[in-house]
């Protein structure tokens, strides 16, 4: 597992980017940091205790300069003054895009703009979110085994992200986690499985085939939000009207065949986690 959180000192750069109006922070990370994969990141950063929102660039330049040196650069937005030798802290909370060579710099700056104004909106709305990288399907059951530990019965999860992204290996994780003997398919065809085998019931639900609230309400699935144990939704999209306000959300974001970000979004009255225990597991 990778950790999204990196920590290290700010230090001179090839000034390109206070030249096209977006100036850097270069980040040198302590010694023996793993990077996540290259790509632009939304991100939380926190110099002197004040925290900013933050677009990071993990990797090349291509635009700017031909080198091959990876680096980390955050444009920091309302920050300003004389960053040089103080330490930063990045929290990669979810991935933008990938690193590709622009035609002009007018249109880098166009999507830079952009990564800016969705890293905007994405910590307004989850200031509270923590985030990890998981290298694999076993890794990702693993986090979500450690989340369930920290559950209590009434919780309800929210499992966001494209298909493929391992929405029902974070659910198998869920149940291993709190006990549940039994196999746990994606339950797509039945709407809602339900497990009795764990410390907690058990309810997933997969609203993919759904195609809307209505269809939900016809067989009093609102009746169950939350039930006794704990909820799990997929493809909550189809019928977010029925998402209770207190709950976490898990939104799961591919970065390559093997490699996931997680984030963890608190909503409403839900308690904030403990977030170390999940992203050193």
């Amino acid at each position: 597992m990778i950790s999204v959180n990196l920590t290290g000192t700010v230090v001179h750069g090839h000034g390109k980017g206070r030249t096209a109006g977006f100036p850097t922070a270069n980040l040198a990370c302590e010694q023996g940091t793993v990077l996540p994969p290259c790509g632009v990141y939304a991100a939380r950063v926190t110099i002197e205790g004040r925290q900013y929102v933050g677009v990071t660039n993990v990797g090349t330049r291509p635009t700017a300069d031909d080198s091959a040196l990876t680096t980390v650069e955050t444009w920091i937005l309302d920050c300003s003054g004389d960053l040089y030798g103080k330490e930063m802290k990045l929290g990669l909370l979810s991935y933008l895009r990938g690193i590709r060579k622009f035609d002009s710099m007018e249109n880098l700056k166009a999507q830079i703009n952009l990564d800016a104004q969705k890293a905007k909106t994405l910590l307004a709305e989850a200031p509270m979110s923590a985030a990890v990288i998981t290298c694999s399907a076993s890794e990702t059951r693993d986090t979500a085994a450690v989340l369930a530990g920290l559950l209590q019965g009434g919780d309800v999860l929210v499992l966001r992200g494209d298909l493929g992204a391992g929405k029902s290996e974070f659910a198998r994780g869920i149940a291993r986690g709190i006990g549940v003997t039994d196999a746990v398919p994606s339950p797509t065809f039945t709407i809602m499985n339900m497990y009795e085998s764990g410390m907690f019931p058990l309810y997933h639900f997969d609203w993919y085939r759904v195609e809307d609230a209505e269809e939900l309400y016809e067989i009093g699935a609102q009746e169950q939000l939350p039930g006794e144990g704990i909820t799990l939704i997929e493809w909550a999209e189809r019928a977010e009207e029925l998402l209770p306000e207190t709950r976490l959300e898990i939104i799961i974001e591919t970065l390559n065949e093997e490699m996931r970000l997680l984030r963890f979004s608190p909503k409403g009255a839900f308690r904030v986690m403990d977030w170390e225990r999940i992203l050193k597991c």
